[in-house]
């Protein structure tokens, strides 16, 4: 009789240990719809894939395959101690946010199911976005390599259609624009590496955060829409090709072409300290979806501020392009052109440095947000969006004041008098930039990020 009941407590105490180390008496089946498929499986809760925002019909059943009615279902979340409650059985669930979960089943007053740190994945949503990103940086910034590459194939052609030994100068300018398209394709290749998309990522169980997958779109805009300055860089390669008939101008062409490209260098710079904050975000398992969340709205506002104004180079390619062909026609005329071709770049460096102020004030290089709550964190980062919009359209005006420069360059060649009127009138159109930047610093004081 003593060894009976000694064996009876002795059960009782090893029942208690593992409910308490979260082991499953009876079992719990997860039924779902079908990753790739219209059809419905049913899964050991131990063994099922459960994604962040799907919904679920969670079944119980004692060990004897029998399904309890009186159930209640305690789902406490691991990173910030929120609990939920359900009843019944079956009984749909769902789960607001990635992380691990605490589930315990009751019948009655009794547990009859315990299981601890049940992983819900963040889902396939953020790699897909990170995808459209990449694709935005390869095929914004080709499409601008592509133009710009045929302005200057045409000019190629038409100087090797009169001297055939041509073709290498041609050959040479041709090439400039192209480098808007590599960097596109390099921060295209970086997006797909840091989400692991190489090796085959997109899955349920893909962990990539949507804030993550928002921040490859941003260096996608980034990159892609400053590469659109290829335009201006073909317009002023072109030029270049056909002074170069003029001995000793190539240098000075070469100079005139280069500028143009100053715009998709920002946008690279921009997009690559971004990928650095995505990079951290992946790799940190305590950050929240919220503030995951906010970072890449943040960043995609960053990205087209960036990248709009990157448009301005075309207006950079105009005014350079005068400023080449002025210094083969006179070439004192080199200093005065370089100021005039210089004038449109400022948009593009009023939008980065919006940028670094707020890449620097949230944190996004090294993932960490200032401290904030989430839903402040959420209303910061599309208040950027706006930040982006101010400089990033308004630094279109660009255009407007190269074509202005273009022609103060090729008014100095006849008159040298002219320059500081000339100058005067270029820099009217970058009044409204001043606004757009006015506006984006007024912005970030009231989002207390400056």
């Amino acid at each position: 009789m003593k060894k009976m009941l000694f064996m009876l407590l002795l059960m009782m105490a090893v029942s208690g240990v593992l409910i308490a180390s979260g082991a499953a008496f009876g079992a719990v089946n997860v039924k779902e719809g079908k990753w790739n498929s219209n059809e419905m499986q049913v899964t050991a809760l131990d063994k099922a894939t459960l994604i962040a925002g799907n919904e679920y019909i969670f079944e119980y059943s004692t060990d004897s395959n029998q399904v309890p009615s009186n159930v209640t279902w305690i789902i406490v979340n691991n990173e910030d101690g929120t609990q939920n409650t359900y009843f019944g059985n079956p009984v749909k669930i769902s789960f607001g946010s990635a992380g691990n979960y605490n589930i315990t089943v009751k019948e009655g007053n009794n547990v009859v199911y315990s299981l601890n740190n049940v992983k819900v994945h963040e889902g396939p949503l953020g790699m897909s976005l990170a995808l459209i990103g990449a694709g935005i940086a390869v095929g914004a910034s080709g499409m601008g390599a592509a133009i710009g590459v045929g302005i200057a194939g045409a000019s190629g052609a038409s100087a090797i259609a009169e001297d055939a030994n041509r073709f290498k100068t041609a050959f040479i300018f041709q090439a400039f624009p192209q480098t808007q398209g590599i960097y596109g394709l390099l921060i295209g290749i970086l997006i797909l590496m840091y989400t692991g998309a190489f090796s085959g990522g997109l899955n349920p169980a893909t962990d990539i955060p949507v804030g993550a997958g928002l921040i490859a779109i941003g260096a996608g805009l980034s990159v892609g829409i400053a590469g659109l300055s290829a335009i201006g860089q073909g317009i002023v390669a072109g030029t270049g090709i056909g002074v170069t008939r003029k001995q000793g101008t190539l240098g000075k062409a070469v100079v005139f072409t280069v500028l143009p490209e100053t715009q998709a260098i920002y946008g690279l710079l921009v997009a690559i300290l971004l990928l650095q904050g995505m990079n951290a975000i992946i790799h940190n398992n305590t950050m929240g979806a919220s503030y995951a969340l906010a970072m890449g709205v943040a960043a995609v506002g960053i990205g087209l501020g960036m990248g709009l104004s990157g448009i301005t180079a075309i207006g950079q390619g105009i005014a350079a392009s005068s400023g080449s062909a002025a210094t083969a026609q006179k070439p004192k005329a080199f200093a005065s052109s370089m100021i005039f071709a210089v004038l449109p770049e400022t948009q593009s460096i009023y939008a980065l440095l919006a940028a670094i102020i707020v890449i620097m004030s949230m944190g996004l290089m090294s993932g960490t947000l200032p401290p904030m709550a989430p839903s402040q964190a959420i209303l910061v980062g599309i208040g950027v969006i706006g930040i982006g919009f101010a400089v990033g359209l308004a630094g279109i005006s660009g255009i407007g004041q190269g074509i202005t420069a273009g022609a103060g360059a090729a008014a100095y060649v006849k008159n040298p008098s002219t320059r500081t009127r000339s100058i005067v009138l270029s820099v009217m159109s970058e009044t409204y930039a001043i606004f757009g930047l006015l506006i984006a610093i007024l912005i970030m004081l009231a989002l207390g990020v400056l």
